[in-house]
């Protein structure tokens, strides 16, 4: 598990972002244009192993979980006193399952026949349209595709031994548009949740959608 400051001010207020499968800080850079509160990205997610002690000084913590981060956040977060609101978009807890997350044989076919071109497949898929997969590529992650595969079997057994925790998100965004995770599963996920559901024509992938959510405008 890697963790990176996208902005580190030492501000009272603390924005940190569980991203999903895949991912680095590159697509995100562009996030610190958009508040002046301390940015904190979490990803990579081949391994458990988190520092949480590297939020402590902060007052408050605003977390964004995103795609299988939705999943994880609540695994390694134990201290939850800070965090005054938690957001989650286009995933769910479960994350890999039949019926509330991406179904268990699609990520095995996913791992089966990982290569730069299907990769690049599922890119297409996150996004909503080809400006948007474009401007992606243009920043997007610089990790070789072992570690895409690693991270995909990690997330496998992560799920399998997932066990339910009291962790409760306040505010689920489901992308109707989302070809990733189908939003009739995030919407199953969530329907026995104490959680406001927003529904959005976004795509699992949204720029627009991080930016607005960093900026404090949900």
């Amino acid at each position: 598990m890697q963790q990176i400051f996208l902005q580190q001010q030492h501000s009272k207020n603390l924005v940190l972002i569980f991203l999903g499968y895949g991912q680095d800080q590159n697509p995100f850079k562009s996030l610190n244009t958009v508040t002046k509160d301390d940015i904190a990205i979490v990803f990579d997610y081949q391994d458990l192993s988190f520092d949480e002690s590297l939020y402590q000084e902060y007052e408050s913590i605003t977390l964004i979980a995103w795609s299988m981060g939705v999943m994880i956040a609540p695994i390694v977060l134990s201290n939850t006193a800070k965090l005054v609101k938690k957001i989650a978009v286009n995933g769910t807890v479960q994350g890999i399952d039949d019926t509330l997350g991406i179904p268990p044989s699609l990520w095995q076919a996913t791992i089966d026949s990982l290569t730069e071109q299907t990769y690049l497949k599922f890119v297409r898929r996150m996004c909503s349209d080809t400006s948007l997969y474009e401007e992606y590529l243009q920043n997007k992650p610089q990790r070789a595709l072992e570690s895409f595969k690693s991270e995909l079997i990690s997330l496998q057994a992560i799920a399998k031994q997932r066990k339910q925790n009291n962790f409760e998100y306040d505010l689920a965004i489901v992308g109707n548009k989302d070809k990733i995770i189908a939003p009739k599963r995030q919407l199953l996920s969530w329907s026995n949740a104490h959680v406001l559901v927003k529904q959005t024509e976004i795509a699992h992938y949204s720029l627009e959608t991080f930016k607005a959510l960093v900026a404090h405008e949900y």
